[in-house]
């Protein structure tokens, strides 16, 4: 099982791996050796040490939402009474089909739900129909996703202490 607490130490040579692969997940070892300068076995080695230490938590599919249907990508901010599990309410929540992720947040909410819908219309139906019935439901802000730009950490400076291999 994968580490869960503190940061993975990595070095250089995986975080030119990590930065390769997230500009393009799908390229070979082959093609990954040849852009960091190692043979395709070794960094075959190192991306399998990364997978089991939890730094590569997987590999996934980049799909556009609206050539689906959903034109609409939301975020729904909640804030919960007091009292119950917050682990319920979540639950409830995922069992809606168009939520995508559930974040616990700090602050004036309590929960940020990421949804995908068709249209307006869509969205006023599963609002009032799912996301505002839960039992611990108090407020809650919708904000539409207009555009997003997405960065992966590893193209953020790099943390104390985190150049040195285990």
């Amino acid at each position: 099982m994968a580490e869960r607490d503190g940061p993975r130490r990595v070095d250089q040579v995986d975080r030119q791996l990590l930065s390769l692969l997230s500009a393009d997940p799908r390229a070979s070892a082959r093609k990954l050796s040849r852009e960091i300068g190692m043979s395709p076995g070794a960094v075959g080695e190192r991306l399998e040490r990364l997978q089991e230490r939890g730094v590569i938590r997987g590999f996934g599919l980049d799909i556009d939402p609206s050539a689906l249907g959903f034109g609409l990508e939301v975020l729904v901010a909640i804030e919960l009474r007091q009292g119950s599990p917050v682990e319920n309410t979540i639950d409830l929540l995922w069992g809606i089909e168009e939520v995508q992720a559930i974040q616990l947040v700090t602050g004036r909410w309590d929960l940020v739900l990421t949804m995908l819908v068709r249209d307006q219309h869509h969205l006023r139906e599963v609002l009032l129909g799912a996301v505002w019935s839960v039992a611990d439901f108090q407020h809650s802000e919708t904000m539409i996703i207009l555009d997003r730009r997405q960065r992966v950490a590893i193209d953020r400076p790099a943390a104390a202490d985190t150049s040195v291999e285990e």
